[in-house]
């Protein structure tokens, strides 16, 4: 994994939305199911929403800590604008509390333990037109808790005509879940495993909420949404616990979802625990698809499970090695081979609209030291 690249701050916070004040002055945020109250001078869970003169603040809105050029296969999503880059930024702190997390040098942090630049909405646009980006994505924190950026952004870029993805782990309230995702292009959810004692344990919250943003994207937005689920050995990799996940998504959400099985290496707090053995995604891979789903994917590890197939007729449609997009067979959406239709945006961008590229060069410029 490339390392981040993580600059200064300069500017000051944004007032937050999502909160009310509470009887007692202290604020209550609703932005996601923790329902933080906090009191003057102090942050929420997250770390970067702060009630400061009995206002909510996010210290993360246009402070981003990370910048980052990807293959769109690596948020994973291998059914949308597949061999593409995309622009990726993330901000300090998270509403999560994994043990496992890989990030946590910034997830972990509050906003003055890590050095971020200030980036307006519209030169985030600009950055990712120029160095040729058809889409921007908010990851390696949270995004749902910089929402306000994350909604400004995305505004910024339909005008000009790019994209956007939100990498989270769908924890998020029915009262701000439209606000954002009604911007949004494509997601990714980390279904982080499929027990309460599990998410309870070793995330520090709950799976219902999760689960209801997974049926929210599915029947009333227009997102496209792929799932990720990282194995850790003895902690969510039993059988029986796959079989559930699985019997669960085709119920809820249909076959056609893509479910990725990534592999764990220790990290953070979790160092105890041995990396996933190949065999253990393997065996979740045909555990998914005898339960019926059509599009089951292995990812932080080498394996030919990374392609795209047909359901139809078993043909190779995306040929993959690790992040890198070999051969796309799909045409018009669908298999050449025998017509299934193959569900995911597979259409390319026809690019930034040209005003938008026009001035992206030049406001771009204010970054050259970034060295992307």
């Amino acid at each position: 994994m490339q390392e981040l690249k993580i600059f200064q701050k300069t500017e000051s916070p944004h007032e937050a939305r999502w909160w009310e004040t509470l009887p007692d002055g202290r604020i209550h945020c609703f932005l996601c199911p923790r329902h933080c109250h906090i009191g003057e001078g102090q942050a929420g869970f997250c770390f970067i929403r702060v009630n400061q003169g009995g206002k909510l603040y996010s210290l993360g809105y246009a402070s981003p800590a990370a910048l980052q050029i990807d293959p769109i296969e690596k948020k994973p999503l291998n059914h949308f604008l597949p061999g593409t880059r995309v622009f990726s930024l993330g901000t300090a702190g998270c509403n999560m509390g994994c043990f496992f997390c890989q990030n946590w040098d910034i997830s972990k942090s509050k906003s003055d333990q890590v050095h971020s630049t200030h980036v307006p909405p519209e030169d985030v646009v600009a950055l990712a037109i120029r160095y040729g980006c058809p889409s921007i994505a908010f990851t390696y924190n949270e995004p749902t808790i910089w929402g306000e950026y994350v909604i400004d952004i995305c505004r910024a870029a339909r005008e000009a005509g790019i994209r956007t993805v939100m990498v989270t782990n769908g924890y998020i309230t029915r009262e701000a879940f439209h606000d954002i995702y009604d911007h949004v292009d494509a997601a990714n959810v980390d279904l982080k495993a499929f027990t309460e004692n599990f998410y309870g344990r070793v995330t520090l919250t709950h799976l219902q909420p999760v689960l209801d943003v997974l049926e929210w994207l599915k029947q009333e937005t227009h997102v496209w949404f792929e799932i990720t689920n990282l194995l850790i050995p003895t902690l969510n990799d039993d059988p029986g616990e796959i079989r559930r996940l699985s019997d669960w998504i085709l119920e809820h959400l249909g076959p056609d979802v893509p479910l990725h099985f990534t592999a764990f290496h220790p990290d953070f707090k979790l160092r105890d625990k041995p990396g996933t053995p190949p065999e253990t995604l393997h065996a979740a891979r045909k555990i998914a698809l005898a339960a019926g789903l059509h599009y089951v994917y292995e990812g932080n590890i080498h394996t030919e499970a990374a392609h795209t197939y047909c359901p139809g007729c078993g043909r190779i449609l995306v040929r993959r090695s690790w992040h890198e997009v070999l051969e796309n067979a799909i045409r018009d959406g669908a298999c050449p081979s025998c017509g299934q239709l193959i569900p995911g945006r597979w259409t390319y961008p026809q690019g930034a609209k040209n005003s938008a590229v026009q001035s992206a060069e030049r406001i771009a410029r204010k970054y050259d030291d970034l060295n992307l």
